[in-house]
C-alpha cells in the first residue's frame, strides 16, 4: 500500500532529503581524471534534470 504524504512540511523535508542524496550520488560519480563513458555522462545529466526538478518544487512550496 502506498503512504500519502499528508502535510506539505513533511513533503518539503522529502524533498530535501532527495536534493541531499541526488547531491551525494553526484559526488560519487564525479569524474575528474580520465575517460568518461556515455553512461557516465548520461547518469549525471540526469541527476542534474532530476535535482533541478526538485529545486523547482521546493520554490513552488515556499
Amino acid at each position: 500500500m502506498i503512504n500519502h504524504i499528508q502535510s506539505s512540511a513533511s513533503w518539503s523535508e522529502t524533498l530535501k532529503a532527495r536534493k541531499e542524496h541526488l547531491t551525494a550520488l553526484l559526488k560519487i560519480l564525479d569524474i575528474k581524471i580520465g575517460k568518461t563513458t556515455k553512461v557516465q555522462v548520461l547518469t549525471i545529466d540526469l541527476i542534474k534534470n532530476e535535482m533541478s526538478y526538485v529545486e523547482n518544487k521546493l520554490k513552488g512550496r515556499s
